[in-house]
Parts: structure tokens; sequence; C-alpha cells
């Protein structure tokens, strides 16, 4: 889908919402990779120091004289939270405008929102920048939903051109949200926080929560190039003043370049911490839906 044809769909919510509900990205069966209290058996294990004696699995002490318990499978409603990243770098790039990005943002939350409402779970979402914009509590309906996605369409027409305050963003959600929650943290991490080794501001988040960052990249960072030099006059990304840019082709290639080496630090650094990313850098809605459901399938199938 091309950009103007995305940016008339979003103009009609009823079309909006009507594409985005036919979708949902989550596997029929998947599952929390959380364990917990419930009644279902999940899988046994040796006793330890601190273990409840009473899940120790008593049919096989009698057959063989070993101590195992039983872990079950956490008895409890699943909660998926969306954090969104509205900062001004979601609007454009140092050096040039990159105006897909917020497309994809919508995309994203779009398609996470109403598979939510699809499976029947709660779902919150936050909108953030240098400030918590919005937090809507989790719950399930599609109501929910459209109320959520009506604030996005809004606020796209109010967008302010801010840094984003990724700590204060992290610290909320820490404080608000309880543990084993499902968490989409939807960026596209153009912050100085995330330039070198951040394992120690998102570790407490992996402990805490299956954290899912999803990587907003605009097309053009991928792939693209101009055929002769332009002057491009554009808003600086925190809306501190506006400036003309002599983009070349070669410039072009050298933000591609610095582009690619930024996801591939950012991939680096999650992976270390034992977290898979989604890359989307797309506005064609089945694309987008394609790279989600296609996560959630790798995850279902490295579970069995």
């Amino acid at each position: 889908m091309g950009q103007a044809a995305y940016k008339q769909l979003r103009l009609s919510k009823t079309q909006l919402y009507s594409k985005l509900k036919l979708t949902n990205i989550f596997p029929g069966d998947w599952e929390s990779i959380y364990k917990g209290d419930g009644i279902e058996f999940d899988s046994t294990r040796p006793f330890q120091a601190g273990d409840d004696p009473k899940d120790i699995d008593l049919f096989t002490m009698a057959q063989s004289g070993e101590e195992d318990i039983i872990l079950r499978a956490e008895e409890r409603q699943m909660k998926i939270y969306i954090w969104v990243d509205l900062s001004g770098s979601l609007q454009s790039f140092n050096e040039m405008v990159f105006p897909s990005k917020a497309d994809i943002r919508d995309i994203a939350t779009g398609l996470i929102a109403y598979s939510t409402s699809n499976i029947y779970t709660p779902l919150g979402f936050c909108a953030f920048d240098e400030s918590i914009r919005c937090f809507y509590p989790a719950k399930t309906g599609q109501d929910n939903c459209d109320e959520i996605i009506n604030w996005i369409i809004e606020e796209n027409n109010n967008v302010k051109k801010s840094k984003a305050d990724i700590h204060k963003a992290i610290m909320f959600m820490l404080e608000r949200l309880h543990r084993q929650n499902i968490v989409f943290f939807l960026s596209d991490f153009k912050n100085t926080v995330f330039d070198g080794d951040f394992a120690f501001l998102v570790r407490p988040l992996v402990e805490k929560f299956d954290f899912i960052p999803v990587i907003i990249r605009d097309p053009i960072e991928k792939s693209g190039n101009i055929k002769r030099a332009i002057n491009v006059t554009v808003e600086n990304c925190e809306g501190l003043g506006v400036t003309e840019l002599y983009i070349t082709p070669d410039k072009i290639q050298k933000i591609q370049q610095l582009s690619e080496q930024h996801l591939q630090n950012i991939q680096w650094n999650f992976h270390h911490l034992g977290i898979d990313c989604i890359v989307l850098d797309s506005t064609s809605i089945d694309y987008c839906y394609k790279t989600f459901s296609g996560f959630f399938e790798r995850r279902k199938r490295i579970r069995v």
C-alpha cells in the first residue's frame, strides 16, 4: 500500500477498524511464557530447597524414590499492553524527513489491539514522549480497542516534536504493571540511551514482563535512493527550528549505513538479554501482519 493510499485509509476510521479487525497476529494455541499455580499439569523437576512439599509428585516418589515436584500452567488471565513512543524522532530523522514511521507505528498498534480483542484478552495502552501522554488500564472488548485507536488518530493531528524520556516511560511501566504481563514497546529507538550498552535499563523489564521490542524503521532507511541532489526543508526532530538540507545520493547511502549499524547494535543488546525483536519497515498492512504472526509462530515452534 502506497503512502498516499494509507493516509486516505487512516482518515476513515471505519475503514481502518474493518481492515485491522480481520487479522489476528497470535496463533490459536499461543500461550504465555510463564508458569504458575494453576491446576493444569505442565512438567516436573527435582525438588529444591524452598519448594512446597505439597507439590511433590507422590506417584513418581513411590515408583522410583525420586522427589520431583509438579509444575503447573499459570492460572491467570493474560494481559497485553502497548507502550508507544510519540517523540519527534518518529516524525523525522536527524538529517531528513522519514514520514512513514508514524504510519507503521499506527498499523502495528491497530494489529496488536484488534488481535487481543479477537482472543478476548485485556488490552492496556500507554503513549509517551517527554511525559506520559495517556494511559489506558487493561480492558477487554472492541470498544476499548476503538477508543485507543481513536485517541491515536486524533493525536496525529496534534503531534508535537519533543524528546522521548525513556527512563520515565520504563519507570512508569514498572510501577503500574503487575508481573508476567506482555508488553509491546513500539519505538524507533533513536534515543541516546540506546546508542551503547543499555542492558541495565532493560533488564528489570525482562525480569518482570514478557517484553517485546517493536523497532520502527522508515523504508528509506532500509533501501531506496534518489537520482540527483535535492534541497529539503525540515523541522528539527525536537521542534527546535527549521533548517534546509542538501541531500545527495551518497548522503542517502550514508544514512542507510548508519541506520543499519544502529539496528544491529539494538538487536545485539536485546539478543544478549534473551529478547527477540520485531522489526517493521513497511507501511503495508499485509507485511506488518505477516511479520507479527511469523514472530509468534516461531515462538510457538520453539516452545513445543
